[in-house]
């Protein structure tokens, strides 16, 4: 069976469509809406099965709430929301076990549970289905403007070729060589090698790979500098990483993390962090905890996601 995602968002002036791409963005924090800033919006997550490419029939429709912030973007509610999600989960699955051996009863758990389903879910109706419909197969149940596409303010990326994805591809397995190659070098060795590449280039009609080259050693030899001296921006962060059965491939399901002042603040909050989330630990769920400085600290956070 081949299905489709399909998202939706029910805003006041109509329904509007969010393309996956602009959901991914908004979803790792990369993209976001201003229109919509400071408000709590309706979004659908439909599931349409397909026959031979074209829509067949929805097989499943959600719905969630969006809390955009004074930028319009949703990262941060949405990692809020997963811990919250989880806390209330399981406060309310140990209530039940307790419940079936005590004869008090507390509800909190129970409404607490209630309140973020209220905060996060709703429930579609037969006429927020109908423009749904109205939309995936172009008809006239509902009586409703053409639904338009919501934009996000990340560019739309070029589209990339069979062969530049090739070219790409090939390119890759020399690019970790050559980060591979820096990665064991010290900070002097770092030094001669960038000034190396930059003479390199300089040869070469100031050739743009020989100076990404030195630009990268540059940025790996004042990353070790940090790890040296524990000065400048860090970040302490948690992940929940949920596994497979085999434990091969994991899934973050939570992320949190902090702006520190110094290598010593973040492991002191890192290790608060990893303390505060450690009642997420299982034999399916991991508590990690990282320190990185602010260098890293974009690829650290990109790598969200998928193990």
């Amino acid at each position: 069976m081949t299905v489709s995602i399909r998202f939706y968002i029910f805003a006041d002036d109509g329904l509007q469509r969010i393309s996956q791409r602009v959901m991914e963005g908004l979803v790792h924090g990369s993209d976001a809406m201003p229109q919509f800033a400071g408000t709590k919006q309706k979004v659908a997550n439909v599931i349409v099965e397909l026959e031979e490419g074209k829509p067949a029939r929805i097989t499943r429709a959600d719905g969630n709430f969006l809390h955009f912030d004074a930028a319009g973007k949703v990262h941060e509610s949405l990692i809020n929301s997963g811990f919250e999600a989880m806390d209330t989960f399981d406060a309310l699955e140990r209530s039940k076990r307790i419940k079936s051996k005590s004869k008090v009863v507390d509800l909190s758990p129970k409404l607490n549970r209630e309140k973020w389903e209220r905060d996060n879910r709703w429930t579609l109706s037969k006429q927020d289905l109908d423009l749904i419909s109205d939309d995936i197969w172009k008809g006239n149940r509902a009586a409703t403007p053409i639904v338009q596409q919501a934009k996000g303010v990340a560019p739309k990326p070029p589209p990339v070729t069979f062969e530049a994805k090739e070219a790409i591809r090939e390119i890759q397995t020399h690019i970790f060589g050559i980060a591979g190659k820096m990665d064991y070098l010290t900070e002097p060795a770092l030094k001669g090698f960038a000034f190396e590449a930059r003479r390199l280039a300089k040869d070469d009609f100031d050739n743009a790979v020989w100076l990404g080259i030195a630009e990268a050693a540059d940025r790996r030899r004042e990353i070790l500098a940090r790890y040296r001296t524990g000065s400048g921006v860090w970040y302490a962060s948690v992940d929940v990483i949920r596994w497979d059965t085999s434990r091969r491939t994991g899934r973050t399901d939570s992320f949190v993390h902090e702006r520190c002042n110094s290598k010593k603040e973040a492991e002191e909050t890192a290790r608060r962090l990893l303390a505060e989330n450690a009642k997420y630990f299982s034999a399916e769920s991991s508590v990690e905890a990282r320190v990185v400085c602010d260098l890293e600290w974009a690829d650290a956070a990109s790598g969200d996601g998928d193990e």
